[in-house]
């Protein structure tokens, strides 16, 4: 939670007076100020302060959709960060229909193989899989990790998160050989790897292989 007069309280401060000098500026429809407002609601969800950060999301996203930068690529930013916090809040639905727009614009605007756009199909994905639309969730899941695998290897943090995941599916669906499968083949690495070479994503899924004893104990990344 916010810490009153704390560090968390002083950066906050700092980035809200980063987006006044930015709308002051550029005005407040420029990307750059919709860059600072998105540092900003970063930083207020970190904090705990969910609410204040979906009010800065909402006041950035209509911004853009009132200006000429409506296809801007900030937008699924924005879209994907919402979409963090609704099922964070166990929103399912709108998360489903915040990463959905975020998705199209992503594909729309950087190709459907791009590391932005297969991050975001996996993330659609798992929202579904919470939702029981297994369907439509098995598909994309499978179209991501297959993108993943082909277009940015083993090593890159997107296929990291969605290999774990993968393996996470397959635990949850009682077949462990298969879970095991994707992790030799696909993240063992990780514990031999330089932690200064992993982001963070990448070291979180190393601490889980290292302290796991069973599979019955995973949870997704």
């Amino acid at each position: 939670m916010l810490r009153e007069g704390g560090e968390d309280s002083a950066a906050i401060e700092t980035l809200q007076v980063a987006v006044n000098l930015c709308a002051a500026q550029f005005g407040s429809f420029h990307p750059q100020t919709i860059a600072a407002a998105h540092e900003l609601a970063l930083a207020l969800r970190s904090a705990g302060n969910a609410n204040q950060a979906i009010g800065v999301l909402d006041r950035a996203l209509n911004a853009l959709a009132s200006s000429l930068e409506s296809e801007h690529p900030i937008r699924a930013d924005l879209l994907c960060t919402l979409g963090e916090i609704m099922l964070e809040q166990g929103h399912w639905a709108v998360a489903t229909f915040v990463y959905r727009e975020a998705l199209d614009l992503r594909v729309r605007r950087l190709g459907a193989n791009h590391e932005s756009s297969l991050a975001t199909k996996g993330d659609l994905s798992s929202v579904l899989f919470q939702l029981g639309d297994m369907a439509e969730a098995a598909q994309l899941e499978q179209e991501a990790f297959e993108g993943v695998v082909i277009h940015l290897g083993n090593t890159h943090p997107v296929s990291c998160v969605l290999a774990w995941n993968r393996a996470q599916r397959y635990v949850d669906g009682g077949d462990s050989d298969s879970a095991k499968a994707i992790v030799a083949k696909h993240l063992l690495w990780l514990l031999a790897e330089d932690d200064a070479r992993l982001a963070e994503d990448q070291k979180t899924i190393r601490a889980l292989l290292a302290e796991r004893l069973g599979w019955d104990a995973a949870s997704v990344c």
